[in-house]
């Protein structure tokens, strides 16, 4: 499975990053050009090639590689993409360009996180992004491109090297993981839901509140995200949203004044997140609770660290 919605010019596709249906990069066609929005990783990029052959253009024509920030599983792939679309520039922001141009850093903390073999598996070689194909974006930059144009927007909140691109062809904003991690209803039966990802290391609750509020303000009939498509009824999913961030905080700060033992601490943050993860997944009316919990399970993992790691940040510094 490559491409499994089409909307217009934009299409999904599946990267089938460790399951199928749990990351996606974006295609966007314009006129003869062509535009992906992450890349997944090196593993993802055959089938991105295979969408855009099925869309009746070749690698020559890829005009842009757009990266809304510079976690692995939406940027590890960037270097293989651009070599494979010669003609290619990668739109970055300031913060994740210097990380595609110069990789090591971001692959030596990486590999701690996951362990030398799991990050093997996940991600394969990162190879650097010649710095002559980068263009840095600022924040409220716009770039015209043919009949459309893409503003370019911070979005910090879930990580402070990310932004998010509104497209005023589709009316569609492009939001990596700022407007959440969740399933869409375009592609399940039964409404759709989303959760806020605390993953390691940038959780900043108020910066993530903001982002929803600029995605919104964008005026946009449509968001999609990264993990996993398109969602409608904008103001709706930003009220999930909202309460959604306030439960990540509400952990973070018991965990800042928790007593719990650091070695007993991502048990006991994971029972929390699984609780809260579980409530949202019951505003949202999801139809299979079951399927969803379990789509979730490393998110459970994976926000419980960051808060983790945010908590052990915040601590009132001891003396002795």
């Amino acid at each position: 499975m490559g491409i499994v919605a089409q909307d217009g010019s934009i299409s999904t596709i599946d990267c089938h990053y460790v399951q199928p249906g749990k990351a996606a990069a974006y295609l966007i066609v314009e006129g003869d050009e062509a535009a992906f929005v992450d890349n997944n990783t090196r593993f993802a990029v055959p089938r991105l090639l295979q969408a855009l052959v099925s869309q009746g253009l070749q690698a020559e024509q890829v005009r842009w590689i757009i990266v809304t920030h510079v976690h692995l599983d939406h940027a590890g792939g960037t270097a293989a993409l651009q070599e494979a679309c010669p003609n290619a520039t990668v739109l970055a922001h300031p913060k994740t360009a210097r990380h595609l141009i110069d990789p090591a850093r971001l692959v030596a903390g990486s590999r701690v996180v996951y362990g030398a073999d799991a990050f093997d598996a996940l991600y394969g070689d990162i190879a650097p992004v010649p710095e002559e194909h980068v263009r840095i974006m600022g924040d409220d930059e716009t770039l015209s491109w043919g009949a459309r144009t893409l503003r370019f927007f911070n979005t910090y909140g879930h990580a402070s090297h990310h932004f998010s691109i509104y497209d005023d062809a589709s009316n569609s904003v492009f939001s990596g993981d700022a407007f959440g991690v969740g399933r869409s209803a375009f592609y399940r039966p039964g409404p759709g839901f989303l959760i806020c990802s605390s993953s390691p290391t940038d959780f900043d609750a108020d910066e993530a509140h903001r982002s929803i509020e600029r995605i919104l303000a964008t005026g946009a009939d449509r968001v999609y995200i990264t993990h996993f498509g398109g969602f409608d009824n904008l103001p709706k999913h930003a009220d999930l949203m909202h309460q959604a961030i306030d439960d990540m905080e509400a952990i973070l700060q018991d965990m800042i004044q928790s007593d719990e033992q650091e070695s007993n601490l991502q048990a006991w943050g994971e029972a929390r997140v699984a609780d809260a993860l579980e409530a949202q997944l019951r505003r949202c009316k999801v139809a299979d609770f079951e399927a969803d919990r379990a789509w979730l399970e490393n998110d459970v993992k994976l926000n419980t660290m960051g808060l983790i790691f945010q908590a052990q940040r915040r601590r009132p510094k001891t003396t002795t």
